[in-house]
């Protein structure tokens, strides 16, 4: 049996990457927080996701871990954190979260649970064992459960991004509220097998703008060879801030939208997070592996076909060859998503 927490307890939330598994951890601290409101909550990330969590007011204070994040990095961090917490809440479960916590043996420890083999036999056999659609969210929020944390109902957050508006708005050089309903294009994703071929990309452009939307493109420097050729659809009215805008900055830009088109991957997660409704593009990967966007009006954009998921994070290249999860995926079939679900949400 677990130690009985107490008001006055400290705690350690680990979870050190990747950009829309730190925000989904939102939920479970806002919960954590009002379940013990006088206790000192820290959150360790790597460095470069920091800014995920700054200004979010359930946290004491957002922990950098350093690059390269090797183990002498980890030990250093750790000789720092001896002794100041009661409970670590591992919500990564990955070998430099495992390492961490071990290292710094504290009084109680919380491990989120990722299903693994359940994943495995859905990648490689294709047997689906999750029942319940998975959640990794609500499997953050459950790993709490010993805590006596309860689900508030509530969706994801992202203060830092909200405060960001000015400065993106002054960075784009734009006027804001526009006449004129602005979606959000984000063409970008780890890995090429979860990415929509930038042609289907830039046939959606053509029927969006047929539409009257005004279309920026949201995402990082990786991002700008594809934001850059849809944008040569008409360069009148598509705006390209790929490379251009910090992590928060994107998020406010998204927070301006009416809507957001995505892939799997974090930018679903940034327009949740910032309350935008959102299309979200499945190829390789599929919702059992919890990551639909989370307490947002959206649709999901998939299709059927034997070989999926080939992967739960991404390939470099179809393993078939073939590519249809995504090539399989229309423009039309894209539009009409948009279009149902800006329907329904203005209702």
């Amino acid at each position: 049996m677990l130690p009985r927490s107490t008001s006055n307890d400290s705690f350690l939330v680990i979870r050190l990457s990747s950009l829309g598994d730190v925000l989904l951890t939102t939920p479970a601290l806002r919960c954590l927080r009002k379940t013990y409101p006088q206790s000192h909550i820290d959150v360790i990330v790597r460095e470069r996701y920091v800014e995920l969590l700054r200004g979010n007011p359930n946290i004491s204070s957002v922990i950098p871990l350093p690059e390269p994040a090797d183990r002498k990095t980890i030990r250093n961090v750790a000789e720092t954190m001896e002794s100041r917490y009661d409970t670590v809440i591992d919500l990564h479960t990955g070998f430099r979260s495992t390492y961490l916590r071990r290292l710094l043996k504290p009084e109680r420890a919380l491990i989120y649970h990722k299903r693994r083999l359940v994943r495995w036999l859905k990648v490689r056999l294709k047997l689906d064992l999750y029942g319940d659609e998975f959640s990794v969210p609500l499997a953050y929020l459950k790993c709490l459960q010993p805590l006596n944390v309860k689900d508030d109902n509530l969706g994801m957050e992202w203060q830092g991004a909200l405060l960001q508006k000015d400065q993106f708005l002054e960075k784009a050089k734009l006027a804001y509220p526009s006449e004129v309903p602005t979606i959000a294009l984000c063409p970008g994703a780890s890995f090429a097998s979860k990415r929509w071929p930038v042609e289907n990309w830039c046939s959606l452009a053509a029927e969006l703008l047929k539409e009257n939307f005004n279309l920026w493109i949201i995402g990082d420097n990786s991002d700008k060879t594809a934001g850059d050729q849809i944008r040569s659809v008409n360069p009148e009215h598509i705006n390209n801030f790929c490379g251009l805008l910090s992590f928060a900055q994107s998020g406010a830009a998204l927070s301006l939208c009416n809507l957001a088109i995505t892939h799997d991957a974090g930018p679903s997660h940034m327009a949740a997070a910032v309350k935008t409704p959102l299309v979200a593009i499945f190829g390789s990967t599929v919702l059992q592996f919890g990551f639909r966007p989370f307490r947002i009006p959206h649709r999901i954009a998939e299709v059927n076909v034997t070989c999926r998921p080939c992967s739960h994070l991404g390939f470099d290249r179809c393993p078939k060859d073939h590519f249809r999860c995504m090539k399989d995926i229309t423009s039309e079939h894209v539009l009409q998503l948009v279009k149902d679900l800006l329907s329904d949400i203005s209702q």
